[in-house]
């Protein structure tokens, strides 16, 4: 085997086993802030986000002494400029990071959303009003593509495979 085939052999591999980059409980940060008595930072996934399935995740921390606040109660008040309304309450069993508050569900179409985050607890009541951008919902391929695209990394190590012992013979 030559050294331009060894290398490219070693580069394909170590971009096949290159780890994906990490992301943090909770996606795009929309506020963090102080409100009453709490320091509350508010996430939504996806990034962008889109209509569709959709994450808030609330972080809740005693604005004292920043420790998190598990006992707080928080809601969410979901409104468009059409008036469509819905509430949820958003908790620490939803949330993947058990110091989070977090509540899934469908954003039923683009467009300018109003999000009240309430939230309640030993500190009091507090509230924050955000105003978010939701596009169009991804298309259906998009959620399919990494299967599709799975049958191509076999065959191409099987093309390297066959160039490489046609060049050694």
């Amino acid at each position: 085997m030559s050294n331009t085939t060894t290398r490219a052999a070693f580069a394909l591999i170590a971009i096949l086993v290159m780890p994906l980059p990490a992301r943090g409980d909770g996606g795009t940060v929309r506020y963090a802030g102080r409100a009453g008595g709490y320091q509350l930072t508010v996430f939504t996934a996806p990034t962008p986000l889109r209509a569709g399935p959709v994450d808030v995740s609330v972080l809740v921390q005693d604005a004292d002494t920043g420790e998190p606040v598990p006992r707080a109660v928080v809601a969410l008040h979901v409104t468009t400029p059409s008036h469509a309304q819905f509430q949820l309450r958003a908790t620490r069993e939803a949330a993947t990071n058990k110091m989070f508050h977090s509540a899934q569900f469908d954003l039923p179409a683009p467009g300018r959303w109003r999000v009240a985050v309430r939230v309640e607890g030993a500190r009091g009541r507090a509230e924050v009003d955000l105003e978010l951008e939701a596009g169009k919902p991804p298309p259906p391929w998009s959620e399919l593509w990494p299967w599709i695209a799975m049958p191509v990394v076999p065959v191409a190590a099987f093309a390297l495979r066959v160039a490489l012992v046609r060049r050694a013979s």
